[in-house]
Formats: C-alpha cells, structure tokens, sequence
C-alpha cells in the first residue's frame, strides 16, 4: 500500500528548487544579475553565458516566450521511465543543444545520458522537476 501522504511530502521536498515565478529569457537578459527565486526561499542564479548561448539559438519573439529555467519533466507515460522537455521554443533549443531530433515540435523526451549531457550544458537555465 502507498502512502499518498508521504509520496506528495516526497514530491515537494525534491521540487523545493523550482522557481516560484519564471521569468522571459529577454528580461533575464537584461537584469544584471539574473535568476529566479525557488519554493525554498533560496535566490538562484543564472549564469550568463548559458542565457547567451540559448538566446543566440532563438529569434527575438522566442526569446520573449521562453521562460526560464527549462524544466526536464519525469515521463512516467514512457515504460521503464524516462525525462521529456515539454513546449515548442523549449524544444527547438533542447534538439540543437543536443544535436537530437524531438518526436513532436513540441516535446522530446529524453532518457539519462540526454538528461546528463543537457544538464552539463545548461546547468543553472535548466532544472528537474518531479512528478508522479
């Protein structure tokens, strides 16, 4: 038997990191020291160069619609489990990242050498988000 109580206690210690409020990657851009502040309270940087890089992927209306960080979703839909990067600009940035076609416009799903080699290149703009 599963206690549904304890899964979701669970649940909210592993995502105490995602933001409160993400922002446009065009306002991060602009703030000088940019970041989000997660459910914990705590103040999470972004790092510049990573911004850069996703801005020089993107034209200027995808950059005002892509909200930072990139969540990589649990993919319990997948047998055996797997990641998924969901939403058309975050997508489009995650398939040139990674050199790798998505199965949709708008999701790809990603299993642990994807998820490794996206977080080594996008440690700070990208964060993992649990869901049962």
């Amino acid at each position: 038997m599963v206690d549904e109580f304890g899964v979701e206690k669970l649940m909210q210690a592993m995502n105490r990191h995602v933001p409160v409020r993400r922002a446009p990657l065009t306002q991060l851009m602009d703030e000088e020291e940019p970041g989000y502040m997660g459910k914990d309270g705590t103040f999470y940087n972004l790092k510049r160069d990573e911004l850069e890089r996703i801005a020089a992927i993107l034209d200027e209306r995808e950059r005002g619609k892509l909200r930072l960080p990139i969540y990589i979703t649990t993919d319990t839909s997948y047998p055996g489990g797997a990641w998924k990067v969901s939403g058309r600009v975050e997508v489009r940035v995650i398939s040139q990242l990674l050199s790798r076609e998505p199965e949709k416009d708008d999701e790809m799903r990603l299993f642990h050498p994807h998820v490794s080699d996206l977080r080594n290149i996008l440690p700070t703009t990208t964060t993992v988000l649990y869901i049962p």
